[in-house]
């Protein structure tokens, strides 16, 4: 008996695996931005962008672009694992700042592994290549 709930327990565990879904990739140019000579800012204005951010995008695609995160919950943290969008593919400069647009921090996130804990009166966070 005890075999046949672990064997079930292992073929659900794998199956969940296998079926989860993959979270759609939204492309940079459906984002809401501002596009200057060479540089483009894109801002992540709801839930969905803010957990994609970098993940998943080229080199190409990352260059020249910023990524602004407003309105900063509490008890937040920015990673660059795969949480179903792709890797982050490069490490990625993340800059705090307060209501006042006070810096208060920043961190050099690394690639694929990276986290950074925005400090506590963080209102904006602002992302691009270091």
């Amino acid at each position: 008996m005890n075999r046949k709930i672990i064997y079930i327990f292992i073929v659900g565990f794998i199956t969940g695996i296998i079926c989860s879904p993959k979270n759609q990739r939204i492309k940079f140019e459906n984002w809401p931005q501002m596009k200057f000579k060479n540089v483009r800012i894109l801002i992540a204005n709801n839930e969905f962008l803010s957990n994609q951010g970098f993940a998943g995008a080229s080199l190409k695609e990352m260059e020249n672009t910023i990524i602004i995160f407003p309105n900063i919950p509490k008890n937040v943290m920015f990673t660059n694992m795969d949480q179903g969008y792709g890797s982050v593919k490069e490490d990625i400069k993340i800059y705090y700042l307060d209501k006042n647009f006070k810096i208060i921090k920043f961190d050099i996130m690394k690639k694929e592994k990276g986290f950074s804990v925005p400090p506590k009166d963080t209102y904006i966070a602002v992302e691009g290549l270091p």
